[in-house]
C-alpha cells in the first residue's frame, strides 16, 4: 500500500479543492454557532412569554441541528460528501425526538 508523501498532497488539485472547501465549512460552522444563540434566545423568550417553543423555529432548529453534524462530519473527515448547498437540506421527516406531553 503506497502512502501519499508531502509532495504529492501539495501538488494534488483534489487536496487544495477540498482545503478551499474546508476554509468555507468553517466559516459556516462559525455562522451556525452564531444563529443558535439567536434560536436559544428566541425560543427562551417564547417559553419565557408563551409557556411553550414556537414551532416553526423548533421544527428548523431541528433540521440546523442535522446540517451541522453534516458539515462537522465534513470538516472533521468522517464524511466526504458535502453538506447543503451540494445536497438538500435536511428535512425535519427524520424527526426522532417525539414531543412530550406536558407534565406542569
Amino acid at each position: 500500500m503506497s502512502q501519499p508523501n508531502f509532495k504529492s498532497s501539495a501538488t494534488s488539485d483534489v487536496f487544495w479543492l477540498r482545503t478551499i472547501y474546508t476554509v468555507i465549512f468553517l466559516l459556516v460552522a462559525k455562522t451556525l454557532d452564531l444563529l443558535l444563540i439567536t434560536i436559544t434566545l428566541t425560543q427562551w423568550l417564547f417559553r419565557l412569554f408563551s409557556g411553550d417553543n414556537q414551532k416553526t423555529l423548533k421544527n428548523f432548529s431541528f433540521s440546523l441541528g442535522m446540517y451541522y453534524q453534516q458539515v462537522t462530519h465534513y470538516l472533521t473527515g468522517c464524511s466526504e460528501e458535502k453538506p447543503f448547498p451540494f445536497k438538500e437540506w435536511p428535512g425535519h421527516d427524520h424527526h426522532i425526538y417525539p414531543d412530550k406531553e406536558k407534565n406542569e
